[in-house]
C-alpha cells in the first residue's frame, strides 16, 4: 500500500478519541404505507466502512448551510462537521464571480439606468459563477474540483435577496454541483488512498 506523505510525516493528529472510530450506519425502517396513499420510502444503502471518510471539518461560503446539509446527507460524508477545530482534514467550498467583458459594459450601463430611475429599472448583470470544492490535509490541497456556469441576472436594487447573491437559477445550479462533486470524489484516487491509510493507522474497532 502506498502511504500518503502528508500522513506519514506524522502531522495527522486525531482531534479526539471519537476521531478514530468508525461509524456503522443502519438504514431506517421504511415508513408504513397508508391504504389511501401508499408511499415508498427509499433508504440509501450505508456506505462500506472502508469508504467512509473520517471526521472532516467543513468550511464553506456558498448558499449558507444548504450545500453542507446536502453533502452531509451522503453516507460517505456522514462525519462532516463544522465544529471540528484543529482537525487536519477539511473540505473547503468557495465561490467567485467572474465578470465577462460584455457583462461588465452591460452591468455599468444597467447600474446607471437603475440609479437614474431611482430603482424603477432593474440592474442586469452577467457573470461566470465558479464553485470550488477543495479537500485539504494539514493545510495542503489534496484534490480540487471546480464547476463553472454563466448567468444573466436581473434584480431590483431595493429587493431582498434570498438566494445568497446567486439568483434563483444560480442557487438551483449551486445545489446541483453537490451531486457532481460527490460522484467525482467517489472516484478520486488520492482521496481513496487517504481513506485507506487513515484506516491503517486508525483501524475500526470490531463490533462487540
Amino acid at each position: 500500500m502506498k502511504l500518503h506523505p502528508i500522513l506519514v510525516s506524522g502531522l495527522l493528529l486525531a482531534p479526539g478519541a471519537a476521531f478514530g472510530q468508525a461509524v456503522m450506519q443502519v438504514p431506517a425502517e421504511p415508513a408504513p404505507a397508508t391504504v389511501a396513499a401508499p408511499v415508498t420510502v427509499v433508504v440509501p444503502a450505508p456506505a462500506p466502512a472502508a469508504s467512509v471518510l473520517p471526521p472532516v471539518r467543513y468550511a464553506g461560503t456558498v448558499a449558507g448551510d444548504e450545500l453542507f446539509n446536502l453533502i452531509q446527507a451522503n453516507p460517505r460524508f456522514a462525519k462532516l462537521s463544522k465544529d471540528l477545530p484543529g482537525s487536519p482534514l477539511m473540505l473547503r467550498v468557495t465561490h467567485s464571480f467572474e465578470m465577462t467583458a460584455g457583462g461588465k459594459a452591460a452591468g455599468l450601463t444597467s447600474a446607471i439606468l437603475a440609479g437614474s430611475t431611482l430603482g424603477l429599472l432593474p440592474v442586469v448583470t452577467n457573470n461566470d459563477v465558479a464553485i470550488t470544492y477543495e479537500f485539504v490535509v494539514n493545510g495542503v490541497p489534496l484534490s480540487t474540483w471546480v464547476y463553472r456556469r454563466n448567468f444573466t441576472r436581473s434584480q431590483n436594487i431595493f429587493a431582498t435577496d434570498t438566494t445568497y447573491g446567486l439568483g434563483k437559477e444560480g442557487l438551483v445550479w449551486a445545489r446541483s454541483t453537490v451531486n457532481e462533486f460527490l460522484a467525482a470524489a467517489a472516484g478520486d484516487a488520492a482521496l481513496a488512498a487517504l481513506i485507506e491509510e487513515y484506516g491503517f493507522y486508525f483501524p475500526a474497532k470490531p463490533a462487540s
